[in-house]
């Protein structure tokens, strides 16, 4: 622990620094893994700046939005598919609204495909040190193997507000225009802290409340990192707290964000903060339709909850990290449980994949194509219905109200 000892009041990891100087004055288990949920656009950015600088890209550059984009979940903007944004508007929409169709739009214009692009997070995340992190997409959407640390997200940001201080609006931009509709930025410490002035805001189910917040006070920046936060507002909350206490504090000799040690990737797993904040939203199970193709079991389990981390545990080991398919948990036939699983893939690579986890003393058995195709046959109602979460909203979103059937007008 350095600086002060933190009250109990986020579940995940939390990081006040300086960004100029990369010093920390306070932290709390950043070094911890966690899902990072949205504040992964900050790496998106990060890479589009550099391409922006490097004239690959161009701020009024037309971005097409293709089904894939368009298909994301929100927060979204919705542009139809087919459509054309300008690069401006994307990063716009990404980092105040956090906007996870964007999100598609920028990597799939910058890489051509969203693998391509996640490789790319990766490789800049090996340059910068970032050893406790791992991309899987450009927004953020749960991943068991998407993952980060306080500490890698405060190098990062430091790396942006170094590099394209050109860009700083866009982190603290009040709101996005479309039209005559204003979406407000996420990023409410905003409204609350005159002295706040960015940066990005995330959240899933999994992760709980995430943020990174600046602030400046008589020309001075610090930067906050809240992971696992019970809600939007306890979120803001808590960063106004440390960068309050930051400010107040003399100038000392400091360890450098580079010092704290990260854990071994897959050493933990993250605390997973769905059943806290999201008590409707179930264990999501895998669609009977979706199962096929070769794949690999790490057993069964009495409930969907420990199926899930054990899912979770072996899709972050050095075995699970780049392995291709399709991870989740099934829920079994005639109620013997529940498997934590991947499929989707041929017969060499679960094989291989088998091979690897044995070798690191873990359970794993090559599944075939018929099996999951039983499975399926007898357990068509696999997965329960979907919850609806807002992605960066401070509660589960109610389902829409129906529209009541229009009046039939009276005949004079």
């Amino acid at each position: 622990m350095l600086g002060f000892a933190l009250p109990a009041v986020a579940a995940g990891p939390t990081l006040l620094f300086d960004p100029a100087t990369q010093e920390v004055i306070s932290q709390d288990r950043a070094g911890d893994p966690w899902y990072p949920a949205s504040i992964t656009k900050l790496m998106t950015a990060y890479i589009i700046f550099q391409k922006l600088k490097s004239g690959e890209m161009k701020l009024d550059q037309k971005l097409p939005v293709s089904e894939l984009a368009h298909s994301q979940p929100p927060s979204k903007i919705g542009v139809p598919v087919g459509k054309t944004v300008s690069v401006d508007f994307a990063l716009q929409a990404l980092l105040v609204y956090s906007a996870n169709d964007m999100a598609y739009v920028l990597a799939e214009a910058a890489a051509g495909s969203i693998p391509v692009f996640a490789a790319e997070m990766n490789a800049e995340a090996r340059k910068l040190g970032m050893t406790g992190s791992h991309f899987e997409n450009p927004n953020g959407l749960f991943d068991p193997r998407h993952v980060t640390t306080a500490r890698d997200i405060a190098i990062l940001a430091s790396t942006i507000l170094r590099e394209f201080p050109e860009y700083d609006h866009f982190f603290s931009q009040p709101y996005l225009a479309i039209g005559k509709r204003r979406l407000m930025n996420r990023n409410s410490l905003l409204r609350q802290m005159k002295e706040a002035d960015g940066m990005k805001t995330g959240f899933v189910c999994n992760s709980g409340f995430n943020l990174v917040a600046t602030a400046t006070e008589d020309g001075h920046r610090l930067a906050a990192v809240i992971l696992g936060a019970n809600s939007g507002k306890h979120r803001v909350d808590l960063a106004e707290m440390l960068l309050t206490d930051g400010f107040s504090r003399p100038a000392a000799p400091r360890v450098q964000l580079q010092s704290i040690p990260n854990v071994r990737t897959g050493g933990i797993v993250p605390a997973d903060m769905t059943r806290k904040l999201c008590k409707q939203k179930p264990i999501t199970l895998a669609m009977s339709k979706s199962l096929g193709g070769w794949g690999i079991s790490f057993g069964n389990y009495e409930n969907s909850a420990t199926a899930d981390m054990a899912l979770r545990g072996r899709m972050l080991s050095p075995s699970g990290m780049d392995l291709m398919g399709t991870p989740g948990v099934i829920r079994l036939p005639e109620n013997r449980g529940f498997a934590a699983a991947v499929w989707n893939l041929d017969k060499p690579e679960s094989e291989a994949a088998c091979a690897r986890y044995h070798a690191e003393k873990a359970p794993c058995e090559v599944i075939p194509p018929e099996t999951f195709a039983k499975i399926a046959a007898l357990a068509p109602d696999l997965a329960r219905p979907p919850v609806t979460v807002d992605p960066e909203g401070d509660d589960v979103a109610k389902p829409a109200p129906k529209t009541p059937p229009a009046k039939k007008k009276k005949k004079n």
